[in-house]
């Protein structure tokens, strides 16, 4: 008897949620039972190294439950790692991310896929009435209008995990540290459709936040994310520019100082001894430092050179048509 193919991968990453993981399973099964789908989706729970009796828990539910698939971490690795695993071992043609706290509520799995099914092929939630402090929604307001300026991604709430994902999405994203955030403005830079669901978002049942209010490694991501997409093709362009700017003024000054030291030496101008300048160490610095950061750039387009084909077969949609051979006309 063959086995029937899956079509929905549910990927959730917990670290220490124990309380919340029995009724996360009835509810998730609940609601693709509702929709039909009850032998063609698998939940695939990612523990994120837990200390508490998540590993306990997860194992009695593995034994109970078919549709469970659950991938341990020896240690905690963060939510982006989790993730990563969980896209690598899905085996659905549409992926579905929540977290396992319960503020995402899975009975508005529905809502995502009715609106991937408009064409779009990354769903992201919009949290509405966040269960959240005053300064942490504020914290979240100025950081989507952040994204919204830097990106031209207009969507309200980049960091809500509750997504909904055709395959091909999953497979092009590499993520790691606090990447997870950018997921959406990551396949909006290299062409994926992304739009946005309204959701509602409920209060933590059990258990505190494992993220503080203030998460300046954001910012820092998002620059080196904008930095990769803009630059990551062609990195000399990057640093052969900051290397013009520094090596033109040094060379330029360098040059003046030692044409005035000549003249000098030549009987013509006034005393202009070369080894007394102050200038000539600030010349000779950036001279230095712009040979540096030319290298620098130099050896990342060596290093692009030879993964240049490797990085097409990543980022091209092939699809081959073959010609119908002649002699069957």
């Amino acid at each position: 008897m063959s086995l029937t193919p899956i079509r929905y991968s549910v990927v959730v990453p917990v670290f220490c949620e124990a309380d919340c993981l029995v009724e996360l399973c009835d509810r998730i099964e609940k609601v693709f039972a509702g929709i039909g789908s009850s032998r063609d989706f698998e939940l695939l729970i990612v523990d994120d190294g837990s200390t508490d009796k998540t590993p306990a828990v997860l194992q009695q539910l593995t034994r109970e439950r078919s549709y469970l698939r659950v991938i341990t971490f020896r240690t905690n690795c963060g939510k982006a790692l989790a993730l990563m695993a969980g896209f690598q071992y899905a085996a659905g043609d549409i992926v579905i991310t929540m977290d396992g706290d319960l503020q995402d509520n899975p009975e508005d799995i529905p809502v995502l896929l009715d609106k991937l099914r408009e064409g779009y092929d990354l769903v992201s939630g919009w949290r509405q009435s966040r269960a959240e402090t005053f300064v942490r929604k504020l914290g979240s307001k100025i950081y989507n209008a952040a994204v919204v300026f830097t990106t031209g991604l207009k969507i309200h709430d980049t960091n809500c995990g509750f997504k909904a994902y055709k395959a091909e999405v999953t497979k092009a994203v590499c993520i790691y540290g606090h990447y997870h955030r950018y997921i959406p403005v990551f396949a909006h830079l290299v062409g994926f459709k992304v739009g946005e669901a309204s959701i509602p978002n409920s209060k933590r049942k059990h258990g505190t936040s494992k993220y503080y209010t203030f998460r300046y490694e954001g910012l820092l991501d998002l620059l080196s994310l904008l930095f990769l997409h803009r630059y990551g093709l062609r990195p000399l362009h990057f640093f052969g520019t900051i290397s013009l700017a520094l090596l033109v003024p040094g060379l330029l000054a360098l040059t003046v100082m030692i044409f005035r030291h000549g003249l000098y030496l030549l009987g013509f101008g006034e005393e202009y001894i070369l080894a007394n300048r102050p200038l000539l160490s600030i010349s000779v610095l950036l001279i230095l430092t712009g040979v540096i950061v030319f290298l620098t750039g130099f050896v990342c387009d060596f290093t692009l050179h030879h993964q240049i084909r490797k990085i097409i077969k990543e980022i091209v949609d092939l699809r081959i048509i073959r010609k119908t051979d002649r002699s069957s006309h």
